[in-house]
């Protein structure tokens, strides 16, 4: 039997201008895909009434089973969704007593008075139902007309996400009986996307036409995410996992929702082994990505943000002569940087950046997004030299999640 499938109107026009970044979307869809629906569109869409129209009636002679939008619920002039909904869902809101006394009561307790808008947040389509809203004002606004579900959720992420959980997902998940995908993420560093393809091209041609195979690059690396449909073999699910395993092995880190930060974490701690950075170019970001996986102050003891050429000779020892000489991007530096911050937390382990992130400050020789890495453990000592593309914010990104990257392969 196929998946039921889904489609998601986004309203707004502070995201279409690209003023606001949209949060709803991915949560919508990750949530309807876990739960087994084929998500086959989003729409971002401004609070246009003639383009909403149009979105409202294609969406409804589709497909799709499932209709949910987000945005467009509140009191002021462009928010457009609930009388549209309404219009082409031929319905008529009704003002509800019982949802405005439970939202005088709300504002109460805050110790609010009533808001001259109120009445609007307590219409309730005749055809349908509101679904209370546990963080706001606003509620969804749910329909059922035939064989389709269609919801209206505001679009504030946190009231979206909280109706969702207490009243929403499980009558999506009772009225449409759906069974989860078998679903497994492999994460791999090391390697870029283009390179992972070939390496699993003679895989990859031997997964059935039902298996959904989705690449998911990013600075660290890409992740692999196989999903077949819920009446698949457990065993025959693993065989394929299995296989592609052991042909990326080498790059393969982690498997789930599984961090790089978190899998180098774990694998120091698994050897015994303590982690210090300096960091120039990346600012204190290398540090940060670490200390934001809980648990980190069993193995990272501390950083240091040696910006100035003073800070690294003072603060790691970085020779003076390293930098008149070499300067303070090369690979002298890194690795004194790298040794200088071991030995300052008594680490066995010390990671460095130094590079230019730009916009200024590049030559001939060593242009904007030039990065030097160095890694010094009880083993080994290496630099890496990279030079990387994009805005400063761009290159301070790639920079910290390079670092990471090679710090994993160092330890295999």
């Amino acid at each position: 039997m196929p998946a039921p499938e889904a489609q998601i109107l986004l309203i707004g026009s502070e995201l279409t201008q690209g003023r606001l970044v949209d949060k709803n979307g991915s949560f919508l869809a990750q949530e309807l895909s876990q739960m087994g629906f084929f998500v086959r569109e989003i729409h971002i869409l401004p609070d246009d009434s003639h383009l909403l129209r149009s979105a409202m009636k294609s969406a409804l002679k589709s497909d799709s089973q499932l209709v949910l939008s987000s945005g467009g619920l509140g009191h002021t002039s462009d928010d457009l969704t609930i009388e549209l909904w309404a219009e082409v869902l031929e319905d008529r809101l009704l003002l509800s007593e019982n949802i405005l006394s439970h939202l005088r009561g709300l504002l109460h307790a805050r110790g609010v008075t009533d808001l001259p808008y109120l009445e609007r947040y307590a219409l309730v389509p005749e055809k349908g139902e509101a679904l209370i809203n546990p963080v706001g004002l606003a509620p969804a606004l749910y329909w059922e007309k035939g064989s389709k579900v269609i919801c209206a959720l505001p679009g504030p992420p946190a009231e979206l996400q909280a109706i969702w959980h207490a009243t929403l997902k499980q009558r999506v998940q009772k009225r449409f009986s759906t069974q989860p995908p078998l679903t497994h993420t492999i994460r791999t560093t090391g390697i870029s996307e283009s390179r992972l393809t070939d390496l699993i091209a003679t895989w990859e041609a031997t997964l059935p036409s039902t298996f959904r195979l989705s690449y998911n690059p990013s600075w660290e690396g890409v992740s692999l995410h196989l999903q077949a449909p819920p009446d698949t073999a457990p065993a025959y699910f693993t065989s394929f996992i299995d296989t592609l395993r052991e042909t990326i092995r080498p790059y393969l880190y982690a498997e789930g929702n599984v961090s790089l930060a978190e899998a180098i974490l774990h694998h120091l701690k698994g050897a015994n082994l303590t982690l210090a950075v300096a960091e120039s170019c990346t600012g204190g970001h290398l540090a940060a990505e670490i200390v934001n996986i809980p648990g980190a102050s069993e193995v990272f003891l501390g950083g240091i943000v040696s910006y100035s050429n003073s800070a690294k000779i003072n603060l790691l020892g970085v020779s003076e002569l390293t930098l008149r000489t070499e300067g303070a991007v090369s690979e002298t530096t890194a690795i004194q940087m790298a040794e200088g911050v071991r030995r300052a937390f008594g680490a066995a382990v010390g990671v460095s950046t130094t590079g230019i992130a730009g916009p200024s400050g590049g030559s001939a020789e060593k242009p904007v997004g030039t990065v030097w890495f160095g890694i010094v453990t009880p083993h080994t000592r290496q630099a890496k030299r990279y030079l990387l593309s994009g805005d400063r914010k761009t290159i301070i990104q790639r920079a910290t999640a390079i670092a990471l990257s090679l710090l994993w392969q160092s330890m295999q």
